[in-house]
């Protein structure tokens, strides 16, 4: 019996699978282009202090060194909730002994000693008290940023958010260029470089941006990393607290597009993507409508439809030719039937004229739809004169931006993306 229920669950399961999973086709179809309204592509500049923490430290015994770090970044928001950001850092540190380790000696090659001179040639040794470094930084940094404010809230988008949270964790590549010099004049003490290959490290960042437009955020930013360089401060030792840490202010720019509202970041989490709804509207009006099949017009016959709202006209009485989003270039060989039709037609009945109109799906601004419209009709227009269409049989050529008499994934698809002959 347990088996049979199974077994019937199964199938229940079986059966609603394909409707689901077209549902959720549309409705990611739907997200996809809506969410073609946002930019993705930043760019940005910070600076702030940074302080390294090993055998010689920022935050030393003595004093506090103020290490300035500045740094360049890109990023590419995937999603509102999770993007990635390219940052490259450079840093100017200067560190100093800590009371744990200021009496302890270093020979001029840069490693600690137990002795307080050399017992061949008797030079003295200073200690990590009498000494300081300065370290040159140059870091690279690929995180994971995720958007904290829409993973715990969401976003409605009902209006755009003043400050959002990112949290980024991240993989550093650094590159360490110490060098250790006396206190007393400035003067170096270690005769040997220790310059080594780049070495990695991990952290992660935490900012917080501040949407002043469209087109600038703000943002402040606390960073912390740990690497792999034992020897990044100077001392050739084993010190285990290989540390960076930084906090920065700076500027974001989104690479927004004129027509387009902000950067994903600021747009809704899919659970609030708004779905088309179709609506009502029953006022019929008479059109003209071909039946055909594929590609052979059969009879022209005047019809009444109910129609939610009509822009110029909204069914043409030839076959139409779609368009890739943004474009205005006829496929010909995708639709060789349907322009095989237009020509065959217009050759049958030569004293036939006709208006070409060109629309557009829901997406991007009035002003863009209204010129890449235009540039749809004007192709299928040019088209047609080249197979031999006279010019003066083609009366009104005209873009006439979204379509809304479509409605749902049809406004976005396309079907509205289109150029359209209509007889006169």
């Amino acid at each position: 019996m347990k088996a049979k229920k199974i077994i019937i669950a199964a199938m229940l399961l079986g059966m609603a699978y394909p409707a689901l999973a077209q549902t959720q086709k549309k409705q990611n179809e739907v997200r996809r282009q809506y969410y073609y309204n946002y930019s993705r592509w930043t760019l940005g500049l910070n600076g702030g202090l940074s302080a390294l923490f090993g055998d010689f430290s920022t935050f030393s015994d003595e004093k506090f060194y103020v290490s300035p770090i500045g740094s360049a970044f890109v990023s590419y928001q995937l999603n509102p909730t999770v993007g990635f950001t390219l940052e490259g850092y450079y840093s100017h540190n200067q560190i100093g002994a800590l009371s744990s380790n200021k009496d302890n000696y270093l020979n001029t090659n840069g490693f600690y000693s137990e002795i307080a001179a050399n017992p061949l040639t008797g030079e003295q040794f200073l200690t990590y008290g009498d000494l300081y470094s300065k370290v040159n930084l140059i870091q690279g940094r690929f995180g994971v940023d995720i958007n904290l404010s829409n993973v715990f809230g969401g976003n409605k988008a009902q209006r755009m958010r003043p400050v959002t949270l990112i949290f980024s964790p991240s993989y550093y590549l650094q590159y360490y260029r110490p060098k250790v010099y006396r206190k007393a004049d400035d003067q170096r003490y270690t005769s040997r470089d220790l310059f080594y290959q780049v070495n990695n490290g991990v952290g992660a960042e935490l900012a917080a941006r501040f949407r002043l437009s469209r087109v600038i955020d703000l943002q402040l930013k606390a960073g912390g990393v740990y690497g792999f360089n034992k020897k990044f401060d100077g001392i050739a030792g084993d010190k285990k607290t290989n540390i960076i840490a930084y906090v920065q202010a700076g500027v974001a720019f989104k690479l927004t597009g004129k027509y387009q509202t902000d950067n994903i970041m600021y747009a809704p989490t899919p659970a609030y993507v708004p779905m088309p709804v179709k609506t009502g509207g029953s006022e019929p009006v008479v059109i003209e409508k071909i039946v055909h099949d594929t590609v052979t017009v059969t009879r022209v016959e005047r019809v009444e439809v109910p129609v939610e709202k009509i822009v110029y006209r909204t069914v043409g009485t030839l076959p139409s030719i779609g368009f890739e989003r943004g474009k205005a270039v006829v496929n010909a060989e995708k639709y060789a039937a349907e322009l095989e039709a237009i020509v065959d037609f217009l050759q049958k009945y030569p004293d036939a004229q006709i208006d070409i109109y060109g629309w557009a799906d829901h997406t991007g601004g009035d002003s863009i739809n209204a010129n890449i419209t235009t540039q749809r009709a004007e192709a299928l227009r040019d088209y047609l004169v080249g197979q031999g269409i006279a010019t003066s049989r083609i009366v009104r050529v005209e873009g006439c931006g979204k379509d809304m008499s479509l409605t749902g994934e049809d406004a976005l698809s396309v079907k509205a993306r289109r150029a359209q002959p209509v007889l006169k």
